[in-house]
Parts: C-alpha cells; sequence; structure tokens
C-alpha cells in the first residue's frame, strides 16, 4: 500500500482529518503483528549449548542437567525441557556440578567459580527460593582456580573436591565448617578432583596422586601429616574415584575398575577405554567413549552415547549427561536425547549471516597464527527462524572453518581444514564439491556469483586462490603471499586479503582481472596501517573497507585506487585519540544503518557510520557478554539481531538496524499490543533506508518523529518531551526519504 502526500512539520500539529479516516479504514484490514522470532531491540540472548553435558541429577519428578554454559531440568511426564538462566534468579553460568539433598528437597548448585546454589524445589521439582553461598568464590586468601569438581554427601555435610583442596559444607546450616588445603605431600597445593569414603578413611584423587586419611573426628584432616600416599598400579594415576558399599573402586586408565584389597589393586572390570566412574545409590557405574558399564554387569552402549560423564537411575531410566549428545534417557536398550534446543558447541570462530529465510551459521573451528586448526567439534550449526539446527553428524570427515552464501545459486558454501570444499541448501546435510582443495581457510562471492577460495600456503609459487565458477568449473591464482587468513571481495572486484602474522602480517589486495598484487604494511605510501597484525576486515555499506588491528582501526576510503601510486589508510578519530587506538580489533560487523560492530580484546562496541560517535559500550560487568573478549560478530540482516562469539559461549543482542527493504511492501510492529509489563523499545520493521516515521495519538497529534537504522526504527514508548506513552492506540506512518512512498498500521498501548 502507498500513497502521496505532505506532513505537517510542525511537533504536535495534527493532521487532516480525511488522512486520519482513511488511515483508520486502512488498518481495519492491516497486520503489525511480528512473529517472536524476531528479536526485541536492547534485549539479550544466550545461546548456550545444552550438548555438553556434565552433571545431572534427579529430582522429584524432575531431572536437572548443566552442560558447560547452560542449565536446564527435563519433564518426562511431559516431555518438556526447561532452561534455567541468572534471569531465574541463579548466580552465574557454568555449574560444574549438582547433587539432590533428598531429605531437605534441596538441589545444591556448584559452580566453577566456587560459587554454590541451594534450590529449594516444590514437590513436584519446580524451582523455588534459591540460597546463595560465595565463601568459596569470594575467598581472598585463595588464589587461582576455585572450580568445584565433584562432591560427595556424608550425613548432613557434603564434601567438595576443588582445584585448591577440599570444602566441607554444613548442609543443613548452609555453612562451611571446615577447608582442608595444602594436603599434597610435605604440604604441597594439590588440585582434587573427587573424594570417596571407604574402609573408616576418605580417599581424594587428587594431582600429587590418591591420598588416604583416617575419617575420624579426632583426625585433623586439615594437616597433611595426616594424609598418606596410597600406591597405585605401576605406571598409572586416577581422577576418579567411588566408594561403594564401604569398598573402594578406582577408575584406572587403561585398565579398568579396580578395587582396593588388602592394600592391594585387583582390576575387576577390564575396560581400557574407561573416562570415569560415577556412583549411584547402589553400584558403581564405569564411563568409556560409546559405553556405560554397570557393576551389575549390564552393559548400555547405543550410536547416541559419545562421552558420558554422569549417569543417574529415576522413574524407570537410566539418565545420561554425555558431553557430545546432551542428556540423553536410556529406558531398556531404547536410547533418546532430551536437551533443550541449542547450538552443539559453546566456542566458535567464525559466524556468518547466509541464506534466504535469513539465517546465522555457526562454525566452531578456526585457525591458529601458525595456520593450524582450533578445534572443537566436528560440523557446524545454523540458527533459523529462532531455533538451532546442528549438523554434527560424527562421520563428517573434517571441521568447517569458514563459510559465504552465495545468493546466486542460494547455497551455502563450506571451507574445512583437510577436506575441501562443501555445500548445503535448505537445511539439509552438507554435500562435498571438492575435497583436493584441502585446507581452505576463507571463503568470498563476487558480484557474478561466483565462489572464491583462500587455501593457505607459505610456499611461494604456489597456487593460494581459487574461484568456482557458476559452472562448477575451478581457476586457480598465485598472488604475491599465500599465507591468506581471511578473503573480502570489494565493489571493484578486488580481493582484500588478511594475511598471518606469523608470517609478517599485514594485507594484500589482488585484482584477478590483471593478476596485479598490492602489498599493505605499516609504512607511509603502502598502506600506513596501526599495526601489522591484521585480525579482521569488512565492507561497509559505501563499499568502504573497515580494517581491525592489534593497534585499533583503519579504514581505506578509496579502494579503487589501491593499485596507483602512494596509498594510505585513513584512522578515525574518536574523543580526541585515534579509534580504538591501543586495542587488539578481533571482530568487525556492519549494521543496516552502517553503523560498526567493533569486537575486541576487552568488549563489544557500537559506533556510528563514520566511527566518530560512540552508539554503544559492553562488557561482561555491564551486559550478559560472559567474556569480554569477542571472538566473532554476525549480524542476522532481516531482524538485525547481532550475534556475539566469546570463549564462554555465544549470546546475541536485539539491534535497533536492520538491512532495508528495496521497497514498502509490509511493515512490521513488535510488540504490539505493548502491555503493562514491557520496558523495552518498539521496533518497526520492513522499512526503506532512511524512512521517516512518525507516531500519532488518537487526536491526530504528533508524539514521536525518527529515522529507520537501515529498515528498522524504534520508540522508546516516551513523547517528544519525554513523557511515557499512555494507554491508548497510536498510528504509524511510515514514508520513504522522498516523501512518495508510504506504509500506515496501528499500535495498542496497555498500561
Amino acid at each position: 500500500m502507498s500513497w502521496k502526500f505532505g506532513w505537517q512539520k510542525r511537533t504536535g500539529q495534527a493532521v487532516s482529518g480525511r488522512l486520519i479516516s482513511w488511515f483508520l479504514l486502512f488498518t481495519l484490514h492491516s497486520s503489525l503483528f511480528i512473529p517472536n522470532s524476531f528479536a526485541q531491540p536492547g534485549i539479550w540472548r544466550t545461546h548456550p549449548s545444552f550438548l555438553s553435558t556434565q552433571t545431572v541429577a534427579a529430582v522429584q519428578d524432575k531431572i536437572y542437567c548443566a552442560s558447560e554454559n547452560g542449565f536446564f531440568y527435563y519433564d518426562a511426564t511431559a516431555s518438556e525441557a526447561t532452561r534455567l538462566s541468572r534471569d531465574d534468579g541463579f548466580s552465574e553460568i557454568g555449574v560444574s556440578q549438582l547433587a539432590y539433598l533428598t531429605d531437605q528437597k534441596r538441589l545444591l548448585i556448584a559452580y566453577r567459580s566456587g560459587a554454590i546454589d541451594l534450590l529449594s524445589v516444590s514437590n513436584t521439582g519446580e524451582p523455588a527460593e534459591i540460597r546463595t553461598i560465595t565463601l568459596i568464590r569470594d575467598a581472598a586468601q585463595i588464589s587461582g582456580s576455585k572450580r568445584i569438581n565433584h562432591l560427595v554427601r556424608v550425613g548432613n555435610d557434603a564434601y567438595l573436591s576443588c582445584d585448591f583442596g577440599i570444602v566441607v559444607l554444613d548442609i543443613a546450616s548452609s555453612e562451611i565448617r571446615d577447608t582442608y588445603r595444602n594436603i599434597g605431600p610435605r604440604g604441597a597445593t594439590a588440585v582434587v578432583y573427587a573424594t570417596a569414603f571407604a574402609n573408616d578413611s576418605i580417599y581424594a584423587a587428587t594431582s600429587s596422586g590418591l591420598l588416604a586419611a583416617r575419617f575420624d573426628p579426632t583426625v585433623n584432616l586439615a594437616f597433611f601429616g595426616n594424609w598418606k600416599t596410597v600406591s597405585l598400579p605401576a605406571g598409572t594415576s586416577v581422577r576418579s574415584v567411588v566408594g561403594v558399599n564401604n569398598r573402594l573402586y578406582a577408575a584406572v586408565p587403561g585398565q579398568g575398575v579396580a578395587e582396593r584389597q588388602g592394600g592391594r589393586w585387583t582390576v575387576v572390570k577390564a575396560l581400557p577405554t574407561i573416562t570415569g566412574l560415577v556412583q549411584t545409590a547402589t553400584e558403581w557405574v564405569a564411563t568409556a567413549p560409546g559405553q556405560l558399564q554397570r557393576e551389575s554387569g549390564m552393559v548400555l552402549n547405543n550410536a547416541l552415547i559419545g562421552e558420558p560423564k554422569e549417569v543417574v537411575e529415576a522413574a524407570g531410566s537410566f539418565w545420561v549427561a554425555d558431553s557430545l549428545s546432551g542428556l540423553l534417557q536410556i529406558t531398556g536398550t531404547a536410547v533418546q536425547a532430551v536437551s533443550p534446543d541449542g547450538p552443539g558447541s559453546d566456542a566458535f570462530q567464525q559466524l556468518v549471516a547466509a541464506g534466504q529465510p535469513s539465517q546465522i551459521v555457526a562454525l566452531p573451528g578456526g585457525f591458529s597464527e601458525e595456520l593450524k586448526p582450533l578445534r572443537r567439534r566436528r560440523g557446524f550449526d545454523q540458527f533459523r527462524e529462532n531455533r538451532w539446527q546442528n549438523f554434527l553428524d560424527r562421520s563428517l570427515p573434517t571441521d568447517f572453518v569458514t563459510a559465504v552464501y552465495n545468493p546466486t545459486d542460494q547455497r551455502t558454501y563450506l571451507g574445512s581444514f583437510g577436506g575441501g570444499l562443501w555445500h548445503y541448501q535448505n537445511g539439509n546435510p552438507p554435500e562435498a564439491l571438492n575435497r583436493v582443495l584441502g585446507n581452505i581457510s576463507s571463503l568470498a562471492v563476487d558480484p557474478n556469483g561466483e565462489t572464491w577460495l583462500a587455501t593457505p600456503t607459505l610456499n611461494g609459487g604456489l597456487a593460494s586462490l581459487y574461484v568456482r565458477r557458476k559452472n562448477g568449473s575451478f581457476e586457480s591464482f598465485t598472488p604475491s603471499r599465500g599465507d591468506i587468513q581471511q578473503l573480502l571481495m570489494d565493489d571493484n572486484g578486488f580481493l582484500w586479503m588478511r594475511l598471518s602474522a606469523a608470517n609478517g602480517g599485514g594485507m594484500q589486495v589482488f585484482d584477478p582481472a590483471t593478476n596485479r598484487s598490492r602489498l599493505l604494511y605499516d609504512q607511509a605510501g603502502e598502506g600506513d596501517l596501526p599495526d601489522r597484525n591484521v585480525r579482521s576486515l569488512v565492507k561497509d555499506r559505501d563499499g568502504l573497507i573497515w580494517i581491525g588491528t592489534d593497534n585499533g582501526i583503519a579504514v581505506f576510503d578509496n579502494p579503487s585506487a589501491v593499485f596507483t601510486g602512494s596509498v594510505n589508510a585513513y584512522r578515525p578519530v574518536f574523543e580526541r585519540r585515534r579509534l580504538l587506538s591501543g586495542e587488539s580489533v578481533t571482530a568487525l560487523a556492519v549494521d543496516g544503518g552502517n553503523r560498526k560492530w567493533i569486537g575486541t580484546a576487552n568488549g563489544l562496541y557500537l559506533f556510528n557510520e563514520d566511527g566518530t560517535g560512540l552508539v554503544e559500550q559492553f562488557t561482561s560487568q555491564n551486559s550478559p557478554l560472559p567474556s569480554n573478549r569477542i571472538n566473532a560478530l554476525a549480524i542476522e540482516p532481516r531482524s538485525g539481531e547481532v550475534f556475539v562469539a566469546t570463549p564462554n559461549g555465544l549470546v546475541s543482542y536485539g539491534g535497533t538496524a536492520s538491512e532495508p527493504a528495496p521497497a514498502f511492501a509490509g511493515i512490521t510492529v513488535f510488540p504490539n499490543p505493548v502491555r503493562p509489563d514491557f520496558s523495552g523499545l518498539v521496533s518497526i520493521r520492513g522499512l526503506v533506508e532512511n524512512t521517516v516515521v512518525k507516531i500519532m495519538d488518537a487526536g491526530g497529534q504528533l508524539v514521536y518523529e525518527t529515522r529507520s537504522q537501515g529498515g528498522t526504527a524504534t520508540w522508546n514508548l516516551r513523547d517528544y518531551r519525554g513523557r511515557v506513552a499512555e494507554t491508548g492506540v497510536y498510528f504509524v506512518f511510515a514514508v520513504s526519504p522522498d516523501g512518495r512512498e508510504g506504509m500506515a498500521g496501528k499500535l495498542a498501548v496497555v498500561r
């Protein structure tokens, strides 16, 4: 729907009654609701992997489980998984151990930081009140890691095995009762992996070996002299011990389950691939890749079982925390994965916006500066329509480290380390296209729809650049330097390349049409980069090339002249200093409003179009960022949601800019209606670039006016005087910059 009209310019002046009447008639037939798949502007979302599960506990009718950065419970009756987070009152992310205190109806939640939450639960296991104990986490006298690795209960005491020793928690009073540090030989510091009780003794599997002490109130366990080293089978060490029916068992790598009998070890279950030993209410269970072995003799194996960590028995099933497959329910011989939706990994080295409908491709692999891959897990993940799809088939030959979407054939191309070029489409499994081109570090697509590949090499004279033509044929090129880490195609058809810092750093520009190469360094006239170590490249909406280095930002504002004469990048100035001078810029992205999202080793920034104005600054202290170090950025173009990869997990932020529509086809407003508990930003999407948006009340008075950032405009629900919008129906008018085309709708606000 479009129309031609002129706007009244004065603030608060009513539009004509004829226009309002037409508008009311129009809105009777218009829909301004937007699906929940759109991120709410200004709101953070976390995207933890629920596949890397580490610990599990049966709590009344629910199964609680924690992955490296995720936490949830599963209701077997309803077949539903419910995510839990800091938004629900929990202390933090990073749960390391769970234990249900049945008599107290409380779940003990231990964190890698040393913090402890005691969660009261309902009769059916739903979360209720939380009490937090931070004494370990905040203890200034304990240096280094305070991770809680294991816990075992004896009466009213929980013995916590920590990276610095053993802590005794009185679960009746919720207080720390004792701490045993430096219990290694001669008082050495020892990491305690697990403790067990058997034969009137306490045993501790530590970094100093297996230690034991008499468990008696008269024995001072804080004194290292009361701890004795227990001999182990020759050439072995143990990190997992349990006490079952007053008998001590240990997981001995390369051998299996061993029992301590009469001062000697006897292997009672041969299992050379053993990785751990856990204790249920009645027996031990040994874990190994692909299988579980019970003391009773039963073996549990299935293709879904990858790397089991813990197991509990409840409601006629075994529940397994598996670090590759998530939470598994094993009933008889049937195995089912029941974790919530999420990515397959928590550590991503590259994020790519791709496809129609818009999606984010997340790649857990990457390259070190020595051109070696940073391995995480096979496959990749895709976020589309507000859901994650995991491509984690263990039969895939290699890790995927780079991706690009080609709009011409509507395929996503994937580059792998060691496995060549692959592609996929419409959510189908990836297929190999060319395995001969083994190591691919980067991909790019040119305006003709042809796909470019970098195959890094430190050997001069060898081809390091290929193009896959639309007919499927390949052509090779040999630029001056072959150590290519990233490709970027500019508007002239030139390829800009980030080069390896291990080989001298800098950049290279290559013109495939003429085979010209130009190397750019930190010398005046030859690029004048702020630093040779280039970490990120991006092309903005005006065709400028933005460079992130270990010493801030540089911009090439005339890429077409890069092969002629003296070439120098300029450095934007913000608050009288070069933009982010002294900062390592690790990731760059450009939103629909041509604003610059800049990831660094010290947080995330949003700057205006030319880098002279700071719009937002986020750190782990003022936002849900799990780390200040930003590994990768990508912006979902339709919604403007900004995806941020850090070493400690993936999060996203509801951006206020999206890719502009080529022409008005329909606008959407979210949320609509605005309910009383809403305090965020209302977004209007589907706009053309630089759209004028006017919000008017039912009386035709102008309440608010703004211009879109790309295809999105936002309203903070306040009028031009700062007053909060009252209950009522508001009219939304969106007009193209030339005033010749527009859209209209309405918004309901309930206070």
